[in-house]
């Protein structure tokens, strides 16, 4: 069994992750804006943060369905 303190810094961890990715998509979608066909990789990179930020939240859903289900 898993303690609960483990699992809490680990769905924070992974939240935060979450909210950093986030940002890092912005920032990327400015660049890629700004510097449009200067940058053909811009709309990948986007994509592929938007992608892990989905994956990374899946994740953490899938760290509290645990902790539901050992309470």
């Amino acid at each position: 069994m898993i303690t609960d303190d483990f699992i809490d810094q680990l769905i924070i961890t992974l939240h935060a992750n979450v909210t950093i990715i986030n940002t890092m998509t912005e920032l990327a979608e400015i660049e890629t804006q700004m510097l449009g066909s200067l940058l053909p990789t811009g709309s990948r990179q986007v994509e592929s943060l938007k992608n892990l930020s989905v994956k990374i939240a899946e994740i953490a859903f899938n760290v509290e369905n645990v902790r539901h289900e050992q309470r």
